[in-house]
Parts: C-alpha cells; sequence; structure tokens
C-alpha cells in the first residue's frame, strides 16, 4: 500500500464559498474575510483591501511558480512566494489583529519575501 504526506494547510470549506481557487490576479475584498484563495497558475497577484481589525485571509500556493500578496493602500508592502524558491503547497494566513497599522503574517509555509 502507497504512503500518503500530506503537508500544507487542511481546506476546509466547500469550493464557491470559503474556498476560492484562482488562475488570474484578484482583488480581495472585506467581504472575502475567512475565505482561502488558492492560487492555480503562475503569477497571480492578490490585491488586499484597506486594513480594519478582524479580517484574515489564506492564500495556498497550488501552482509550483510562485504568488504575490499586493499590500492595500494602507500598508503598501508586497509579501511574495518568488519563483526560485516557491513550492506547490507554500501558504500564508494574513490578518489584521491591531487596527490600521499593517497586515500580520499569522501563519506561513514556504519562504515569502516582504517588499523593503
Amino acid at each position: 500500500m502507497a504512503k500518503t504526506t500530506f503537508s500544507g494547510p487542511v481546506l476546509q470549506g466547500k469550493e464557491g464559498v470559503n474556498i476560492e481557487t484562482k488562475s488570474s490576479s484578484y482583488t480581495v475584498t472585506t467581504a472575502d474575510s475567512g475565505k482561502t484563495f488558492v492560487s492555480e497558475t503562475d503569477g497571480v497577484v492578490f490585491t488586499l483591501p484597506a486594513i480594519a481589525i478582524g479580517y484574515s485571509f489564506t492564500f495556498v500556493n497550488n501552482a509550483s511558480d510562485g504568488i504575490t500578496y499586493a499590500g492595500s493602500s494602507t500598508d503598501d508592502k508586497d509579501l511574495i512566494n518568488t519563483k526560485i524558491t516557491s513550492k506547490q503547497g507554500d501558504y500564508v494566513v494574513i490578518s489584521s489583529l491591531d487596527g490600521v497599522v499593517a497586515w500580520q503574517v499569522t501563519q506561513v509555509r514556504g519562504t515569502f519575501a516582504k517588499e523593503a
């Protein structure tokens, strides 16, 4: 019998409800809080909404080519899962825990570069 190994976030929910697969860039809205976005292709850019307490988003790289999470107009710092270091299953959970100062990474797997 073959051994199954799983690594990465457990995707809980239903496709189209709180799990969304994206193959092109997407602007995340506050109504998307709590959703998991799965990137299926190279170069998908997720642009975050303005920061406000209580919002949280999960992003999973299901491609092997990397994805970018663009900061909002309030926190214009990009977080990049580059092609050089990205692996299928890399993920990050980004949350707003302290108001309108900055998005915080609350969970991560993989190597992500933050824009200076």
